[in-house]
């Protein structure tokens, strides 16, 4: 008995130890530490994107895809913080997720008449930004750093997101 209960006594802490450590290794890198992946893609017009060289600017990425109505719903709000932002050094850009040569993607910007940048995105640009589920909104601070990853789209996210947008183009750009 007095046996069991001192190993009792042993193993407890051995195993919230153990738990403590697990949980450690479990947890996601802080999305305020990360340095965004650099691309170089063209956007559906033959302009080459390098996200490097948009260095000094908020850049907002939004990967999303035609048949996707959550992606959708998201556009018009995506449009209004580009027009309200830009002068404020805020980038969008529209990571299309859609297969194919992008005719498709090219009549659906048409319709929705999307004044930023649309890129079909390589699968490879995809698994970097950890994107499993659409739409994913990353946010990119005037330094390179991802500040925030949204995923989904609610008015709870649009708010956040513009606040945040608000933040980050009010930071000071900076100094090479």
């Amino acid at each position: 008995m007095k046996r069991s209960f001192y190993l009792s006594f042993l193993i407890l802490p051995l195993c919230l130890g153990l738990s403590f450590f697990l949980l450690q290794c479990t947890k996601e890198r802080s999305p305020e530490q990360t340095l965004a992946p650099d691309f170089k893609l063209a956007t559906l017009e033959g302009q080459e994107v390098a996200l490097s060289a948009l260095k000094g600017k908020v850049v907002l990425l939004d990967f999303w895809a035609t048949w996707c109505a959550p992606c959708r719903e998201a556009i018009p709000h995506l449009i209004d913080l580009h027009k309200t932002f830009r002068q404020n050094g805020l980038e969008v850009i529209g990571m299309s997720v859609d297969k194919g040569e992008g005719e498709t993607v090219r009549r659906f910007v048409k319709s929705m008449d999307i004044p930023y940048s649309i890129i079909i995105t390589p699968e490879g640009v995809q698994r970097e930004y950890g994107v499993v589920s659409l739409p994913t909104t990353i946010l990119i601070d005037r330094e390179g750093k991802i500040r925030q990853k949204f995923v989904g789209f609610t008015s709870e996210i649009s708010k956040q997101l513009t606040g945040m947008i608000e933040e980050l183009t009010a930071e000071k750009p900076p100094k090479n």
